[in-house]
């Protein structure tokens, strides 16, 4: 290969940060939005829309969409009352969905929002297929407790997206759908002992908490405190709950 391929140039301007999820848009060649994320040995790039890879399944935009036409195509499914997800789809399903919750966490970072709910609303209907036609029970619980996470990504989406409107009664309502869908979903799991203390309802309840609590600003330094514990442990997401509390408040006084 010629030296043109060498990423150091690329990766000296963009340089990796410990305890830091680095992400940044950017227009490809032919101007469509691109998302990469900095890793400390590189840089992946993901497609803005579309599978995140930018690979069509089958002729299919992804392989949820290429799955469904399947199973709706299956002749024997009005006699046996629904087709069973091949093993060899399902595990393709769960190939998807994983590349979809990182390009999610991705827009998170950059309060894409929109996309953020987008991308878990899709991971929500592949576990909804999996759950519904994938494999034995023990599966299907498994596939079910995987849920909660995209139910919380698809709910702090939305209650940002109420807030940039200063629909704040909006959010609220959000969370405690969120909530209620948590609760359902830990009991199809056979989990339901487990709801209360999950951390999805733990950071759906510290949202609400966040949109309804007026904290003095003598509590800022603690906000600040915490982000900063968060960060270094590679906690994301609750940095960027706490992020927002910060803004919230106003500046310093």
């Amino acid at each position: 290969m010629s030296s043109s391929s060498d990423l150091t140039p690329i990766l000296k301007d963009w340089l990796w940060q410990s305890g830091r999820f680095g992400a940044r848009t950017l227009s490809g060649h032919d101007g469509r939005l691109l998302i990469q994320v900095r890793l400390e040995l590189g840089i992946i790039q993901m497609e803005a829309d579309g599978r995140p890879d930018g690979n069509a399944s089958g002729g299919f935009g992804s392989v949820l969409d290429r799955v469904r036409s399947q199973l709706e195509g299956t002749a024997v499914i009005a006699a046996l009352g629904g087709a069973c997800v091949d093993p060899d789809d399902a595990s393709d399903l769960v190939g998807e969905l994983l590349l979809f919750r990182q390009r999610a966490m991705a827009c998170a970072v950059l309060e894409l929002w929109p996309r953020v709910r987008r991308d878990a609303l899709h991971n929500i209907s592949i576990l909804e297929l999996l759950c519904g036609r994938g494999g034995d029970n023990a599966e299907r619980a498994r596939y079910e407790s995987w849920r909660a996470n995209e139910i919380k990504m698809q709910t702090r989406a939305e209650v940002a997206v109420a807030m940039l409107s200063g629909r704040k009664s909006e959010a609220g309502t959000a969370i405690d759908h969120g909530l209620d869908a948590l609760k359902k979903s830990f009991a199809r799991a056979g989990a339901p002992q487990e709801f209360e203390q999950s951390i999805e309802a733990q950071y759906l309840r510290g949202l609400r908490e966040s949109l309804t609590l007026k904290l003095p600003s003598s509590q800022r330094i603690e906000i600040e405190r915490r982000m900063l514990a968060a960060i270094r442990g590679e906690n994301f997401e609750l940095a960027a709950i706490l992020r927002d509390e910060l803004r919230q408040m106003g500046p310093a006084l």
